[in-house]
């Protein structure tokens, strides 16, 4: 089944290599957001099924507030894309009950497959 996914990443190529990868393996993308407030605002419209979000945004903010904010408004659960995923930060996301954690720089063949593996888990 094909899921509805919220890209969450402030740098645009990586953005767009994502949704390219996510709808190549057949799943929608909703929006692509740059930092919380656009993300909040994107699932606001119309929720997704999950999140593939970045942890440094733009302007400094965090990803991890914006996961936590997603979570906490809708249940939307995120699957970590990020070159920052040290034990600390996975730590502060463990919490978010998190889909997976792929680390930058990322190869196709893990996302396509991140995506797949958080499209069963999710309520569809």
């Amino acid at each position: 089944m094909a899921a509805t996914v919220l890209i969450v990443e402030d740098q645009m190529l990586i953005a767009w290599h994502l949704r390219d990868l996510v709808e190549g393996a057949g799943h929608q993308v909703l929006a692509i957001a740059r930092d919380p407030a656009e993300a909040m605002e994107a699932a606001a419209r119309q929720r997704p099924d999950f999140a593939m979000m970045d942890i440094r945004l733009h302007g400094g903010t965090s990803g991890l507030e914006a996961a936590r904010m997603l979570f906490e408004c809708w249940g939307v659960r995120s699957i970590y894309v990020s070159a920052n995923l040290d034990p600390s930060t996975r730590a502060q996301a463990e919490a978010l009950q998190p889909l997976g954690f792929i680390g930058k720089p990322f190869l196709p063949a893990e996302v396509i497959a991140a995506v797949e593996q958080a499209a069963k888990l999710v309520p569809g």
